[in-house]
């Protein structure tokens, strides 16, 4: 197939940063290479920029932004494209957290030709509302084979990703300074100012680049993502392929298998999560090996396409 991929227009892709959605779509282009198929991304905004990469080109045109659906919905209808739109939102399966403005995409998104979730909730939400076109679920990947892997870790839990109010880090050094049974390491931008570490049992190492996080995260033991609000979190799917358990809340816990040991799901960041969090960090010795296979088998990019593959070619026809 050939297949043009839309990103933001906001950061460059590739993407040495934080910039998760650009990480996502080159990780996609290259696999998608790998498995013989050709790959453009057009991650510029406006109608001229459309027009200049020639997307009626394509088998697939495929729009991870959701911010543009409206203009692409258009072009789409007027070029005839095989459009699929991707939305990223974190609160795309909680509609009763959506603000005025994702109403507005939402609408937009409703009048897709097709549409391609992260989730099965999300899926769901959509199914919900009305939506009558095509529509199927494809996880978000992760490449396995460049992410280091420890057979133990070292006895602390891990957050990573931008510090802000969505994610609670703030809320979770305050909580873990006050009782202090386990340490717990923070890596990311700042965004929310009330995070403030104690530097005893909860450090900020500042923010790490793609190869730092790929060869350090490893060194944990779990990873912590009580978050409000994820569509299909990239940064869970790290910290499994480097051998990580997770302790994540009902938000962040998409597309996992929750009955499985590694795998912990709290409400909210409260005592009970603490402690949560140290049984995590002090079995994950038990599973590593174990986690490291689960990612393999379920999010590495390799197997992920596979199955994008198979999912796109069925509504590209």
């Amino acid at each position: 197939m050939k297949i043009l991929l839309v990103g933001p227009g906001i950061m460059p892709i590739p993407n040495d940063g934080w910039g998760a959605v650009e990480i996502l779509i080159w990780q996609l282009k290259i696999h998608l290479e790998k498995q013989g198929h050709k790959v453009d991304i057009l991650n510029e905004r406006g109608l001229k920029a459309a027009l200049k990469a020639q997307p009626w080109k394509y088998d697939l045109v495929h729009l991870h932004y959701d911010e543009l659906a409206d203009s692409w919905i258009k072009l789409a209808r007027w070029l005839k494209l095989r459009l699929v739109i991707t939305t990223h939102y974190g609160y795309a399966a909680l509609p009763d957290r959506w603000d005025d403005y994702y109403k507005k995409i939402f609408t937009d998104l409703m009048r897709s030709p097709a549409l391609l979730v992260l989730s099965p909730e999300i899926e769901q939400v959509f199914l919900d509302h009305g939506y009558k076109g095509w529509i199927r679920v494809s996880p978000n990947g992760t490449e396995a084979s460049v992410i280091k892997f420890k057979p133990r870790g070292n006895g602390k839990a891990i957050c990573l990703g931008k510090i802000e109010p969505r994610k609670q880090q703030a809320k979770l050094a305050r909580k873990i300074n006050e009782l202090g049974s386990v340490s717990c390491d923070f890596a990311g931008p700042i965004i929310d100012k009330t995070f403030k570490p104690d530097d005893k049992h909860t450090k900020y190492l500042g923010t790490w680049t793609r190869q730092e996080v790929q060869t350090k995260l490893t060194n944990y033991s779990t990873l912590v993502l009580i978050s409000d609000g994820e569509a299909h979190s990239l940064v869970v799917l790290e910290a499994l392929a480097a051998g990580l358990s997770v302790v994540v809340s009902e938000e962040a816990s998409a597309n996992l298998d929750r009955s499985l040991p590694w795998i912990n799901v709290c409400q909210k960041v409260d005592a009970k999560a603490i402690g949560t969090i140290k049984k995590a960090v002090n079995e994950n010795h038990k599973y590593r090996s174990q986690i490291r296979d689960y990612a393999e088998k379920n999010f590495d990019w390799a197997k992920v396409t596979e199955r994008y593959v198979k999912i796109v070619s069925e509504y590209a026809r």
